[in-house]
């Protein structure tokens, strides 16, 4: 047998592919460590911007809103509220009151008819309308009352039942003249020697023919049909 035969000899020439090493496995990329990591918490991600997106997408549109006036702080009744006793906020136009005004020179230094509260929407009916009563079908008269005294404690917004007492001559009980009359003013006393004392009220147009034959006549008196500032105190005056 000859050298070439021999294990330390050269290896003859070789037949098929050349052997390789197995590759190293793959580097995973660091993005989609990331996201490998997170998953779970990005699907919640999405899921809620997709709960928002449907929230956003049938929403209805703002309701529109308009400015209402309201008292600034709170303000006795009979009082001539001033510029700084109103001011005006925002209100959606479907909650605004009716006859609500909307602005402030509507109620500054008129006498209010009723007391407000701080941030109570000032309405038509808490101002006395200057020149005249508010609607078409009362009118506003003067009206003396035989006690001062009992008339001392009303103030604009209150609402009375006048009676007129009987003629001496014709004893009796008091008759009834104007049911719930609303005080609109209670002129100051001028120091004439007249007595008793001054209202300015407003009726029905149909019981004001009455009232003011009544006022020359027996002497006019009253009951109390409602306060505006609740039960009679002294510090209504």
């Amino acid at each position: 047998m000859s050298a070439s035969g021999s294990f330390g000899a050269s290896p003859g020439p070789s037949f098929g592919p050349p052997f390789r090493s197995a590759p190293a496995p793959l580097t995973r990329r660091p993005w989609r460590r990331v996201l490998a990591r997170h998953r779970r918490g990005l699907a919640a991600l999405s899921a809620a911007v997709a709960v928002f997106a449907v929230i956003v997408a049938v929403r209805p549109a703002p309701a529109p809103t308009g400015p209402i006036l309201v008292a600034a702080r709170d303000l006795p009744a009979g009082s001539t509220p001033g510029v700084a006793d109103l001011t005006l906020v925002a209100m959606p136009t479907a909650l605004h009151p009716a006859g609500v005004l909307h602005a402030v020179g509507q109620a500054a230094g008129v006498a209010l008819t009723g007391p407000l509260r701080r941030g109570e929407p000032v309405t038509d009916v808490r101002v006395a309308r200057s020149g005249g009563p508010r609607d078409t079908g009362t009118v506003a008269l003067p009206a003396r009352f035989a006690d001062a005294d009992a008339v001392a404690v009303l103030r604009p917004g209150d609402r009375i039942d006048v009676l007129a007492a009987p003629a001496p001559e014709h004893p009796g009980p008091a008759r009834l003249i104007v049911p719930a009359a609303l005080v609109v003013a209670r002129p100051a006393a001028t120091g004439a020697s007249s007595t008793g004392a001054l209202l300015i009220l407003e009726v029905p147009r149909a019981a004001a023919a009455e009232l003011a034959g009544a006022a020359n006549g027996p002497a006019l008196t009253y009951t109390i049909h409602r306060f505006v500032n609740g039960p009679v105190a002294t510090s209504r005056e």
